[in-house]
């Protein structure tokens, strides 16, 4: 089987640490520390419902003053849960990732929590980068960009990429940003070019139909 059309079953982590939302967050947190592990997934009479991360703790509960064990995971956790199949491609399941501006995807089966995949496991997968080339980004959060340079510069390494800023979407992937020779310093000269001119075409059409 080719890499770069992997699927999840054979590439996540079927050893998932769960937690029920009678649970507090201390008791996340103890977990956590002694599995050294960056997420929890809330289960619901076995149903996946949530998940809590190291950065929910630290952006619902610690940055706010908050007491952990004084907080149930039904109060912190992140919902409605985003999973995958076992069958999903990496490339798409990397996809479905950015899209949602996540780092850890839960994987389910017939409801039931049967793993876990990281951006990163997917990331270090052949052909995933490439599949990603053309992808907006223009949604992405800053932690995920900077988590996807790392791979993308190894990646450009052994391949010749197609520059993809003129994509309706926005930047992709494939934006080298101020490393690039097209930018000006605030922006990208192409998409500021492809931009004027459509303004130009819709002035164009807007005049001959008035």
């Amino acid at each position: 089987m080719a890499r770069m059309s992997q699927k999840l079953k054979n590439i996540m982590v079927e050893t998932v640490r769960t937690a029920s939302l009678e649970d507090t967050v201390q008791e996340i947190a103890v977990l956590m520390n002694k599995y050294q592990i960056g997420c929890v997934i809330v289960v619901d009479e076995e149903q996946p419902v949530g998940i809590v991360t190291e950065r929910d703790i630290m952006k619902r509960v610690v940055s706010k003053g908050l007491v952990p064990k004084n907080l149930k995971v039904v109060d912190v956790m992140s919902k409605p849960l985003i999973t995958a199949s076992p069958s999903m491609a990496a490339g798409d399941a990397a996809k479905v990732m950015l899209k949602w501006n996540i780092k850890k995807l839960p994987v389910a089966e017939d409801g039931q929590l049967v793993g876990v995949v990281t951006l990163t496991d997917l990331l270090r997968v052949e052909g995933v980068i490439e599949a990603l080339n053309g992808f907006a980004l223009s949604g992405a959060s800053r932690r995920l960009r900077k988590a996807l340079e790392i791979y993308y510069d190894d990646g450009l390494k052994k391949q010749t990429k197609r520059c993809p800023l003129t994509f309706k979407d926005g930047m992709s992937i494939g934006c080298r940003l101020e490393r690039c020779m097209w930018w000006t310093g605030d922006e990208c000269a192409i998409t500021k070019m492809s931009r004027n001119l459509e303004l130009e075409q819709f002035n164009e059409v807007s005049c001959t139909t008035e």
